[in-house]
């Protein structure tokens, strides 16, 4: 997924951003006026940094008698982040971005504007599927001598479909599987016959799903005959 599939409705261009000699007092009157949580800063014209409330909170607590430009501050040089780039290629960056906007300039460093944070998060649980009516399935996995295809295989071996999944390495593997299935209480149960360990299933015993469960019951008893 681009980020420039979705920039087109939801980069805000008229976002403000200010040149690194503004005066970081009179920029923190702007925020707050404004109530803007950060800004990005210009260098010539490029993008160069990112300014919070707090780092200007910081600035008029250490300044005593000089105004303070902003390009004086210690402010963290920003990692550039591209319409052209990949959303899963830049999610660390745009996590470890101050605030709740993320800002996008081209090539060549012209600042395009900011897109907020929430929207890229959005977009993110929609290709994992998130959102869907599916069901999550988490398993422990031993950390050699298993292929996860194998794994994926097994599961979609009981009429479910994986739609997404995650793996997680720490302290133990553990795989996150998103599915959808008509019968999840029968995918568990022989899930447990294969010997895996399943640390999470979404809840599947609702009233509602009384009688899949009964008639899941009373086919697995039937198996163990």
């Amino acid at each position: 997924m681009l980020l420039n599939e979705f920039l087109e409705i939801n980069l805000d261009p008229g976002y403000p951003a200010i040149e690194d000699d503004a005066i970081s007092l009179e920029v923190l009157q702007m925020m707050e006026n404004g109530r803007y949580e950060s800004l990005p800063v210009l260098r010539d014209g490029k993008l160069y940094a990112m300014v919070t409330v707090h780092d200007l909170l910081q600035a008029r607590h250490l300044a005593e008698s000089e105004p303070v430009p902003i390009r004086e501050m210690p402010l963290a040089k920003l990692e550039k982040i591209f319409p052209e780039e990949h959303l899963f290629d830049v999610f660390t960056t745009i996590r470890q971005l101050p605030g709740a906007m993320v800002p996008i300039c081209d090539r060549e460093g012209n600042y395009l504007g900011c897109i907020r944070k929430s929207v890229l998060y959005e977009k993110a649980a929609e290709v994992f599927r998130l959102g869907d009516d599916g069901m999550t399935l988490e398993l422990e996995l031993p950390s050699i001598g298993l292929k996860l295809s194998e794994v994926i295989a097994i599961i979609e071996k009981n009429d479910t479909t994986v739609v997404s999944f995650a793996i997680n390495h720490a302290p133990e593997m553990v795989a996150a599987f998103r599915v959808q299935t008509h019968d999840f209480f029968r995918l568990v149960k022989n899930l447990e016959k294969y010997g895996y360990s399943i640390r999470y299933s979404s809840p599947f015993l609702q009233e509602k799903e009384e009688s899949l469960r009964e008639k899941a019951l009373e086919f697995i008893r039937l198996m163990d005959m």
